[in-house]
């Protein structure tokens, strides 16, 4: 049950330093979080927002840096769905090159209906599909 999403690291992404820029590793994260909810679920964020008038925005986010990134190998970042509330779900990445842990995080998004912003519980349809998930995971 591991979604693992593979991200090519760019020279783009780096700073002076020569490692990626530490704002990059969330985007690199929610990238891999996106991906997870298509494999998963079988629409993305940008589909369920526009298709299906669900937001799910981010309302925390907690990283910790082990390693730095590079563009010198794939980046595979590992997603667990780890809480499944009434109105948000959480989840962990994992950030891996070369086999070295890289980064780690929490994170956590409500739903919403996108027009209105408005809080709602996790659509019915939605909690069928993921529910399995968290108990396999």
């Amino acid at each position: 049950m591991t979604f693992v999403h593979p991200i090519r690291v760019n020279w783009g992404d780096c700073d002076p330093a020569k490692i990626v820029y530490t704002g990059r590793i969330p985007n690199f994260a929610l990238d891999a979080i996106d991906a997870w909810w298509d494999h998963q679920i079988g629409v993305d964020w940008f589909r369920l927002n526009l298709d299906h008038n669900i937001g799910t925005p981010f309302v925390h986010l907690e990283i910790d840096f082990r390693l730095p990134v590079t563009p010198r190998s794939p980046l595979l970042c590992e997603v667990h769905l780890t809480r499944l509330g009434q109105k948000s779900v959480s989840f962990s990445v994992q950030g891996r090159q070369d086999g070295n842990l890289c980064f780690e995080g929490k994170f956590v998004t409500a739903f919403v209906t996108a027009d209105a912003f408005r809080p709602i519980a996790v659509p019915p349809d939605i909690r069928q599909k993921i529910e399995p998930l968290l108990h396999a995971g």
